[in-house]
């Protein structure tokens, strides 16, 4: 039998379905992977593939797919730890490049931002969040003794004389002791006056 012959005899046994099987279990035992579907992708496969998807990311209905995805808890959390690395590192390096942190200061000191920032602090929506914050806050025990360690200082601190505080205070307490001694002596005067009267 000649090399030909025996080559294109190789061939239609491998293009049989039981070749094709033989294969398939072939690999799967040797990669250790016991799931269905491990056939590897042709290149027409590959470009069939890449055209499908370049399709369903140019289509509109697209974007309303991908938020009933990012909707979806746990896709998100998914795709956030799957691009959560690679967001930190481009940050890091943003970070370091001066252009980038002038074009930031830039961008956050402009009207527009100030403005932007106003309106969020003085929205309904804000104040609603910082207070149910504070209430949540409140809620914790540890919190709630730190905020009365703080008052209990604040007042103590208050309570305490300054001696500044302990020179004006003689002074007014001198001054407002002869006026009402004065205020004392008009009304003992007055009354005095009504009784002579009587």
């Amino acid at each position: 039998m000649s090399y030909k012959d025996m080559k294109s005899m190789v061939i239609d046994i491998l293009k049989t379905e039981d070749a094709q099987k033989a294969l398939q279990e072939s690999a799967q035992q040797l990669s250790g992977y016991n799931g269905s579907g491990t056939k590897l992708l042709s290149v027409q496969d590959q470009e069939q593939v890449r055209l499908a998807v370049k399709d369903v990311m140019v289509s509109p209905e697209y974007d309303k797919v991908i938020k009933t995805l990012m909707t979806d808890t746990r896709f998100a959390g998914e795709f956030a730890k799957a691009v959560n690395k690679q967001n930190k590192d481009i940050h890091k390096e943003l970070m370091k490049d001066p252009s980038y942190q002038e074009e930031m200061v830039k961008a956050l000191k402009t009207p527009e931002m100030d403005k932007l920032i106003l309106e969020v602090l003085q929205s309904t929506q804000y104040k609603k969040q910082v207070m149910s914050l504070m209430q949540e806050s409140m809620q914790n025990p540890l919190f709630r003794l730190e905020v009365l360690d703080l008052m209990k200082k604040a007042v103590q601190e208050e309570l305490k004389p300054k001696p500044d505080e302990k020179v004006d205070k003689k002074q007014e307490d001198g001054g407002g002791d002869s006026g009402s001694e004065e205020d004392k002596q008009s009304q003992d005067g007055g009354g005095d006056g009504e009784d002579s009267s009587t």
